[in-house]
């Protein structure tokens, strides 16, 4: 990438494409997108959002358009919202969110909508949730949270039920979970977590469990990891990662196991890798990044390779990006992206 930028926004897009929006850099937020090619390993400017977008989501629909919603321009915590068009390669505005919010997240449900919850819009941490119809381009709002949230994870499960979990509620980090049910449009409580976290990752197993891993609470940094069972509605304690961090990314490889890179702990970035074996709950090293970095993005790719991008390293936003090979357990560098990212999110189309 060309400019450095953090706190942007990675998608898959149906045509094997990854596009980038956004993000931040020297504190001056930013519209422009770009494209990565994997069959030419280059990267190309595309067309670039209405609005200078940090802290915002991106979600991949199922007529392939990308929805952002949401962000921090700099100076607003914004409630609009745009679609990306990949056949054009062009910006159209469409409904704005009924609340301003960044740091939430956004869930593609089965039935296509979308689901946008929790947040911060200073100075309120938010409980609020609503949803977005393709179809009719609107938000309606649907049921309240019950706990106020912002930096917690949002996890679609088999069931069709979203999953949230931790965060920050404005006055401490929490271990509460609770789960979003669009049959009926409500939320229920669900067991706690056994430990406060927010900024940890989390993953669907394909056995339908969610992993959780890594994050912080208020003194420390976490490599503890628990697991979810949306069968029992409990959670259980698994194996520790072998490195503590947060401001990591997992991704789950298409054997299955999920791959943690990166992170930082202490004020040290990592370059370290680990992978998580759902058939016996190990946690084992793999190849190390060649750069080390934290706020970073990773995304499975159509091919199984996972493609990591930006990220920040003492400070200083990273224009690179590697690919990880599951076969080899290396990291290969691509070319370097027009933009320098770190802090930013992929999203994956699930039919793509």
């Amino acid at each position: 990438m060309t400019d450095g930028r953090e706190m942007h926004t990675v998608s898959l897009l149906g045509n094997g494409k990854v596009l980038v929006t956004g993000g931040s850099y020297a504190n001056t937020n930013l519209n422009s997108c770009e494209l990565y090619d994997l069959s030419t390993g280059s990267w190309t400017s595309t067309g670039s959002m209405k609005d200078e977008l940090a802290y915002h989501t991106a979600s991949v629909l199922r007529n392939g358009k990308v929805l952002v919603a949401g962000g921090f321009n700099g100076h607003t915590i914004l409630n609009t919202v745009q679609l990306y068009d990949p056949s054009t390669e062009t910006w159209t505005t469409t409904d704005n969110m009924n609340q301003a919010r960044e740091e939430h997240t956004a869930s593609l449900l089965a039935d296509g909508k979308v689901l946008v919850a929790g947040g911060y819009n200073k100075p309120i941490f938010l409980d609020h949730a609503e949803l977005y119809d393709p179809s009719t381009e609107t938000w309606t709002n649907t049921g309240t949270m019950k706990a106020r949230r912002d930096y917690h994870s949002a996890t679609v499960l088999s069931n069709g039920k979203v999953l949230v979990a931790g965060g920050f509620n404005g006055e401490i980090i929490v271990d509460t979970a609770e789960l979003y049910d669009p049959s009926t449009e409500t939320w229920t409580t669900t067991s706690n977590m056994d430990e406060v976290r927010d900024r940890h990752t989390a993953s669907l197993l394909p056995n339908g469990k969610v992993l959780v891993a890594g994050g912080s609470n208020h003194d420390n940094i976490k490599n503890s990891a628990i697991l979810y069972d949306p069968s029992t509605e409990t959670w259980t304690t698994t194996g520790n990662m072998e490195v503590i961090r947060d401001h990591h990314t997992a991704t789950v490889l298409t054997n299955g196991n999920v791959l943690v890179t990166g992170g930082s702990h202490n004020g040290v970035t990592r370059n370290s890798t680990e992978l998580y074996d759902s058939s016996t709950e190990i946690w084992i090293t793999t190849g190390s990044m060649n750069n080390a970095r934290q706020n970073h993005q990773a995304v499975l790719l159509n091919d199984g390779k996972v493609l990591v991008t930006g990220g920040s390293n003492v400070g200083k936003a990273l224009h690179t990006a590697e690919l990880y090979d599951p076969s080899t357990e290396l990291w290969t560098t691509v070319d370097k992206m027009n933009n320098i990212q770190d802090n930013h999110e992929i999203f994956l189309l699930t039919n793509g």
